[in-house]
């Protein structure tokens, strides 16, 4: 097992070598900064179409944030390519901001695409520091699939919240948040094991076969309590690992395989 192991790590180590011997060399950072938008590019077209009716459906209220000009003022933090422009409002001025200055053409491209935009400006910067953005003049600020790789996101959450203009809305008694309205944890749990049936019946097979293990404990006549032991963990660990591969395979199918036969059988 530990040969297995060590043969498992020497080959990621000469996998990653070439990696690590371009970061000692300083264009690791610079090559992933000028080929990441060719590849995100392409990426996006893919993400797009899975993603339209749920884009449509969390940026159809834009247009509600519009400040006294009635002209919607946004910007979008990690804007990449601008994948998010064709779903924007009519008339929507866009300020865009990202880390990588390679984005830009590809950012041109997109509102060439997108007419119904008003482009104002490209700002090369990190979303923990948008000084160049002033304090309270944006309306919104969109920023999807980037907090997962920020340094610190509570320093670009600052930043969003001092770049967003105040709004003065007294709110009526029908939109009034009540913590009775908010999810039980009760609802969580059963949402969650619909969408992943299969980790409540890992957890509960692994449970019956530790009991029932636990139940012949006093049955196991000559059997040594290590072995019976072993036996029982080796059984638990195996329910478990078949239940997340069976999981993994249905998270496939209902992600991947379902949607696109569906598709095709629709058109």
């Amino acid at each position: 097992m530990e040969l297995t192991i060590f043969i498992l790590r020497l080959a990621i180590y000469i996998l990653a070598f070439p990696m690590y011997l371009l970061n000692f060399l300083g264009l690791w950072s610079w090559m992933c900064k000028k080929w990441f938008p060719y590849f995100l590019v392409r990426l996006s077209v893919m993400y797009n179409e899975q993603m339209a009716s749920k884009k449509r459906e969390l940026f159809s209220n834009l247009q509600e944030f519009a400040g006294p000009s009635g002209k919607l003022s946004l910007l979008e933090v990690g804007c990449g390519t601008g994948t998010n422009f064709k779903f924007y409002p009519p008339g929507c001025r866009v300020t865009c901001i990202d880390p990588n200055p390679n984005f830009e053409k590809f950012l041109i491209k997109s509102i060439a695409e997108n007419r119904h935009l008003q482009f104002e400006r490209f700002v090369v910067a990190a979303g923990e520091n948008m000084h160049q953005v002033a304090d309270g003049s944006v309306d919104v600020v969109v920023c999807t699939l980037v907090l997962c790789s920020v340094e610190n996101q509570e320093q670009i959450l600052r930043e969003v919240c001092r770049v967003l203009r105040p709004v003065k809305k007294k709110m009526s008694s029908d939109n009034q948040w009540s913590a009775d309205e908010d999810e039980s944890q009760l609802s969580r749990l059963i949402r969650k094991s619909r969408d992943s049936p299969f980790v409540p019946i890992g957890i509960a097979g692994f449970v019956a076969v530790v009991s029932y293990g636990l139940y012949k404990l006093k049955y196991r006549r000559d059997q040594k309590m290590s072995l019976h032991l072993i036996h029982m963990r080796v059984a638990a660990q195996g329910f478990v690992v078949g239940a997340v591969t069976l999981g993994v395979l249905y998270s496939m199918y209902k992600d991947h395989v379902r949607p696109r036969f569906f598709n095709e059988s629709k058109r």
